[in-house]
């Protein structure tokens, strides 16, 4: 007996950001989780670089600018990007920034921006 028709391709895997949002607080720093998923697990370790880039809020003023690679473990479809944000007493409109996903191996970047939110608190 012969079985004909082809093994189709595997699904690819795509990486994607989501949006976040964070009360600012009135000093010290706070963290903001960016979550990154992947749409199913691997049997091998998937890469993908991230770095944070000014919008309203700006670097040093407003969060701490950061960087680096995300790893997903064989298995992993979820992992963080923690972002440190400066509280202050400043009425101010709510401000953003931008977390961008690049340089991915082992899967493709289906949205690979995330807007941050600081909401004014003050």
């Amino acid at each position: 007996m012969t079985i004909e028709g082809s093994v189709g391709q595997p699904e690819p895997r795509v990486l994607a950001i989501a949006d976040a949002s964070v009360w600012e607080g009135n000093n010290g720093w706070s963290q903001v989780a960016v979550t990154v998923t992947l749409s199913s697990g691997s049997s091998q370790a998937i890469t993908v670089s991230y770095r944070t880039v000014d919008g309203t809020a700006k670097a040093k003023e407003d969060y701490n600018a950061t960087s680096g690679t995300l790893t997903f473990l064989p298995g992993q479809t979820s992992r963080t990007i923690s972002v440190a944000i400066k509280g202050d007493r400043k009425r101010e409109p709510d401000e953003t920034f931008f977390v961008e996903l690049s340089n991915a191996v082992g899967a493709a970047i289906d949205d690979g921006s995330a807007t941050v939110t600081i909401l004014n608190d003050d």
